[in-house]
């Protein structure tokens, strides 16, 4: 009786639904009339709409005929749109609806259509009289009405019942069985989503393991979990699967031999449903391209797709055994002692391949060759994991060759031996290269060897795995999915600061080479499952195209030309580290560790607010991107002040972008420290990619040096550059081959003595391509030579201690300046850091000895100055007078005090030390690029020196020609710059510390030393105005010198009386003055209120105002505690307390 009851109810309600269904029909009846009786309106608004469009008015009434006579109306323009069909299929009405509905958005926006009334217009012109008779309203509504009766009916009852019968296909993924879950469940209203679905997991799916689990983890569990367990499990039971039924003979018999009559355990009917039909494999369809039988002729019926064992023919051929011995006798099978290459087999477990060691050759069967792509080419190859190599034959290099393979690395007659199974006798090699080989999605760089004589091409064991057409082994992670998202930082996520004061630009789409039009389809493909990239729906304000770049080993690099978006990105303005910084950390360190993060830029997600700034164009639509990405102005900075942040607790680490360096002075510091590094890594979700990580090293590579615990070295590849470098033959060449020198200088303490030779080819030559061979001689030759030999001779530069002794070695020739920077330990033991060097100009090559060697100490502290800066050091020369002129009493020349005024900030002593004991003084002649910056500042304080002094009876160039014609001067000139000092200049020795020599004028500090021809004029300009013979002496001091001009000026004014001036009468009284400055003071005012548009105001003397607050300490108070005052004057003047009688 329950259930009778049960069903009675369900009666009742269904004809309740009944009735209430039938209700709504004869209301919507109703409602067709009513749309009806409106048609006219319509009709009436179509005509006054096709007016406004570009075709010629019409005759009234006209449009209406054609409509009620059921015939077809005119375009309305060249745009055009297919009547909806409203009495189609009711099944389909829905989905037509919504793809009629897309077609109208885009031909509004194409007709640049905004009004309300035209969108309403035109959505019933193109709709047809069957939508027009549906319904009628204004465009907003219409749409919004039109979507909810086309909309499938759906009942929550129904959609919770469908869920609840879904369950696993037997040969379904179980990926696809939760995305059926998540679609059906969106459409149940579930409270809660998430437990739902995995309670129909639970009870629906095929893994009994799978369901164990999630029942001993109970209510905890989420499904994420339930995902990545599943997952697991899948792959687990695939690779049980294969074990009990093996593609290949047990390790017992001959490595990889496979008979012809090896039949697979494999059921007929078992591998038709789930498996292959035409090979067997059950990890893919029989549609599958990639499929080995493929192309392949069958030896039983003699057709093509399949092989023998899964053929479906009942009867033979006759000629089967005919072919069958024809192909084993192609193949080699019976002659083995031809040493036909079909297999290389390797006993070895090492991955590197090591020259000079032996290779065996085996036998294959066809079933296990694949298709594959090297360098660009597309070929076939037998998988072989009995050898970790690559053997082609002959024929396939020829072919590859024909299509323009791309190798690189071309080596003839390698030193490597491989011989044929039962065989002494080994195999011919003719060359090898290497070539990116490429199976499906996944690539490899590998090296290939070509055989004499061979007949198959063989895939080694390495390449197989990398490419993931070979497994050993379990591994829980082979049969993963091609595209998996992509990892990202742990709670980060980046915005970009964008300028909005710069207008947005968008760029227009860049055609892309046709060739290429796939790969970067497949790369965009590959980033968009990646969660890289995801599309972008409507438009964007900031568009920029793409820029594709192809790789050597034929893959292609999506690139955005980010320049334009780049003016609007402001930077994050954080320092990159230099090696210089990082080095002083590294002290003592002995054991090393570099890691390298995957793709390190996409492992940080931008914020949704900053991603349309990366919209780029392709020929799919507009895509943005979801992570960081290189091209981005500010994505250096971004990561490394990120990275910084998340390692700042870790000791002995530092980085440079995504490349980390652990280090330690021993082992059991530097596994503490690796340790913690990788820890915080792992905290924050970083993948580092292993083949490019080195652990417990003692020496590692790290941006262009090799550290080790000696100390720091270029990388050898620099100076194997260096020494394989041909002979240049033009100045470019030149150029470019001091520019790799010039990297390793620093290591060279004698650069600029051994490169002098090539220099000189460079002066005085313009272009790039200007022949030097007729002036390459002996000397040249020599120097170049030279240079190759001393890249094997490179010294180790020690690590900076900022505890130990400090010193710097600076010294000057006539052509440049050399320093070197020395430190000792405890134990008084020296180590070089670093050596300077830098040539002098034009200019500073013309400065006397005294100058050049004081500038020489002044560059080195500056050039290492983030070593020396906030610490106390020594500063060695080999110049004596230094030691007085840098004293604190000193008065020396003007050149020269300026360089003094540098080294101000610097705690320092100066230490005289005698030239031959100097080291730097190889140095001084070493080529650098001149720092114009500071000798133009140096020269700009000169002059403004100049400037000042000059006496205003003479000009510039008088002093100059008459300085050059001055014998005196000349001779001065002479003993500066040679210490050659004749009788009539011995008054000039004295001050030589403080002479310098500027454009031709002599100074003596800051003052100019007067030529005799100009000293009469100088003493004439000094005496003007008559003043006494003290202030006469003092003017002259303040501007110009020469020996004994103050007795000079004594003796010339000695019996000249002062002048005085008479004063001048007024010829103005002080009152009219006054008087003219109160008029000039009012009609400012005036002009004032005039502009500000001031009013006067209404308040006249005796008037009775409040006044808020007359506390003039508190002006800010918000009391209102107001006083009466009387108005005495309008002008702002004082005011008068007394009784209230008026209120302004």
């Amino acid at each position: 009786m329950p259930h009778v009851e049960i069903v009675f109810n369900q009666l009742q309600k269904v004809c309740t639904d009944s009735v209430k269904v039938k209700n709504d029909l004869e209301n919507f009846e109703a409602a067709i009339q009513t749309i009806r009786e409106q048609m006219d309106s319509i009709i009436d608004e179509i005509e006054r709409v096709q007016r406004e469009t570009d075709e010629p008015p019409r005759k009234k009434g006209k449009l209406k005929k054609a409509v009620k006579n059921g015939k077809r109306r005119p375009k309305m323009s060249h745009l055009s749109l297919e009547k909806f069909e409203c009495n189609g299929e009711s099944t389909s009405v829905g989905a037509r609806w919504e793809r009629w509905k897309r077609a109208l958005f885009i031909y509004l926006e194409a007709a640049n259509i905004d009004r309300d009334i035209k969108k309403r217009a035109s959505l019933l012109h193109f709709g047809g009289l069957d939508l027009q008779e549906v319904f009628y309203i204004l465009f907003e509504i219409a749409i919004s009405k039109l979507d909810a009766y086309f909309a499938p009916r759906q009942s929550k009852v129904f959609e919770r019942h469908t869920f609840r019968l879904l369950k696993q296909e037997p040969d379904e993924k179980f990926e696809k069985f939760v995305l059926r879950l998540r679609k059906q469940a969106d459409k149940c209203q579930f409270a809660d989503r998430e437990g739902n679905i995995i309670d129909q997991i639970t009870e629906k799916c095929f893994l009994p393991e799978l369901r164990k689990k999630i029942l001993k983890i109970g209510d905890d569990i989420t499904l994420e979990q339930v995902i990545t367990e599943a997952n697991t499990l899948e792959v687990v039971n695939k690779q049980l699967e294969e074990f009990k039924n093996p593609l290949r003979s047990n390790e017992n018999q001959e490595v990889n031999r496979m008979d012809s009559k090896f039949k697979r355990n494999f059921d007929k009917s078992r591998n038709v449903q789930h498996g292959c039909g035409r090979c067997g494999n059950p990890r893919h369809a029989g549609n599958d391209e990639s499929c080995p039988a493929r192309d392949k002729e069958c030896l039983k019926c003699g057709l093509k797709g399949h092989f023998r064992q899964y053929c479906r023919t009942k009867q033979t051929l006759k000629r089967r055994v005919d072919r069958e011995y024809r192909h084993e006798q192609k193949k080699g099978r019976f002659d083995r002692e031809k040493n036909e290459v079909n297999e290389v087999g390797d006993s070895s477990n090492n991955t590197a391949h090591k020259e000079g060691e032996t290779e065996y050759v085996f036998h294959i069967d066809d079933d296990v060759e694949i298709k594959c792509t090297i360098g660009g080419v597309q070929t076939k190859m037998l998988i072989d994991s009995g050898c970790k190599q690559n053997l082609i034959t002959e024929r396939t290099w020829e072919k590859l060759k024909k299509n323009k393979v791309n190798v690189y690395n071309q080596l003839p007659n390698p030193d490597v031996t491989f011989m044929a199974y039962g065989s002494p006798t080994p195999l011919k090699i003719k060359g090898s290269f290497e070539a990116q080989i490429k199976v499906g999605l996944r690539s490899e760089n590998s090296t290939f060897y070509v055989v004499i004589d061979g007949t198959r091409n063989l895939l080694g064991k390495t390449s197989a795995i990398a490419l993931g057409v070979l497994r050993i082994g379990l591994d829980a992670e082979v049969n993963q999915v091609d595209y998996q998202i992509f990892p990202k930082f742990k709670d980060v996520s980046i915005h970009l600061p964008i300028d909005h004061s710069i207008p947005p630009v968008s760029q227009p789409y860049r055609r892309i080479p046709i060739p290429l039009e796939a790969k970067i389809e497949n790369k965009i493909e590959e980033l968009k499952q990646r969660d890289i990239i995801e599309p972008v729906v409507g438009s964007s304000k900031w568009v920029s195209p793409v820029v594709p770049v192809l790789k050597e080993n034929g893959e292609v690099r999506l690139c955005i030309d980010m320049r334009r978006a780049n003016e609007a990105i402001i930077r994050e303005n954080h320092p990159l580290p230099t090696m210089d910084k990082l080095l002083p950390k590294m002290k003592n360190a002995k054991v090393f560790t570099k890691l390298d993060i995957k793709d390190a830029f996409h492992q940080l997600e931008i914020d949704p607010a900053s991603r349309h700034i990366t919209t780029f164009i392709t020929s799919k639509g507009l895509f943005r991107y979801k992570r960081l990405m290189f091209g981005i102005s500010c994505a250096p900075e971004i990561f490394q002040k990120t990275l910084e942040r998340m390692l700042l607790g870790c000791e002995g680490v530092v980085n440079y972008i995504d490349d980390i360096l652990i280090y330690g002075k021993d082992s059991l510091e530097h596994d503490l420290r690796l340790k913690k590094v990788i820890s915080v890594l792992n905290e924050n979700n970083v993948v580092i990619r292993n083949d490019k990580c080195c652990f417990r090293m003692e020496k590692v590579s790290f941006l262009g040096h090799e550290l080790s615990g000696e100390g720091v070295r270029p990388l050898k590849k620099y100076i194997s550059t260096i020494k394989e470098f041909r002979a240049p033959k033009t100045t470019g060449e030149l150029q470019s081959f001091l520019g790799l020198v010039n990297f390793v200088s620093k290591w060279i303490p004698n650069y600029a003595t051994v490169t002098e030779p090539l220099k000189i080819l460079l002066r005085n030559k313009t272009g790039n391509r200007t022949d030097i061979t007729e002036n390459w001689g002996s000397e040249q030759k020599s120097c170049f030579e030279s240079l190759k030999e001393i890249m094997s001779n490179i010294s180790s530069l020690g690590y900076y201690n900022v505890s130990d002794r400090t010193i710097v070695i600076a010294d000057a020739s006539p052509v440049g300046l050399g320093g070197v920077l020395v430190q000792t330990n405890s134990k008084g033991e020296p180590r070089i850091i670093a050596y300077g060097h830098k040539t002098l100009t034009d200019c500073e090559r013309r400065y006397c000895q005294t100058e050049k060697e004081a500038l020489a100490l002044v560059w080195a502290v500056e050039h290492f100055h983030i070593f020396l800066y906030g610490k106390r050091f020594e500063l060695i020369t080999d110049h004596k007078p230094l030691e007085v002129i840098f004293g604190p009493k000193s008065k020396p020349c003007a050149r020269i005090e300026r360089w003094v005024m540098r080294l101000q900030s610097y705690d320092y002593k100066i230490v005289y030390q005698p030239g031959k004991t100097n080291i730097a003084d190889s140095l001084s002649r070493l080529s650098r690029s001149a720092e114009k910056s500071l000798i133009k500042l140096e020269d700009n304080h000169i002059c403004q020196i100049v400037e000042f002094a000059r006496p205003r009876a003479v000009s510039l160039k008088e002093i100059i020609d008459s300085s050059m014609d001055d014998r005196e001067i000349r001779n001065v000139k002479e003993g500066l710059y040679r210490n050659i000092w004749n009788d009539d200049v011995k008054l000039y020795k004295i001050f030589q510390n403080e002479l310098c020599f500027h454009e031709g004028i002599l100074l003596r500090g800051m003052r100019i030393v007067v030529p005799s021809a100009l000293r009469k004029r100088v003493l004439d300009a000094a005496h003007e105005g008559h003043p006494g013979i003290v202030s006469m002496k003092a003017r002259l001091r303040t501007k110009v010198w020469w020996p004994r001009c103050d007795k000079e000026a004594e003796n010339t004014f000695r019996d000249k009386l002062p002048m005085v001036n008479d004063t001048m009468e007024r010829t103005v009284q002080d009152t009219e003055v006054k008087d003219r400055d109160q008029e000039r003071k009012q009609i400012g005012k005036e002009k004032g209120d005039m502009k500000r548009k001031a009013e006067e105001c209404d308040l006249i003397p005796g008037d009775k105002v409040y006044i808020k607050n007359v506390n003039k300490e508190n002006k800010l108070s918000l009391d209102y505690n107001p006083e009466t005052h009387t108005v005495e004057n309008t002008k702002g003047g004082d005011i008068k307390s007394g009784p209230l009688e008026h209120i302004l």
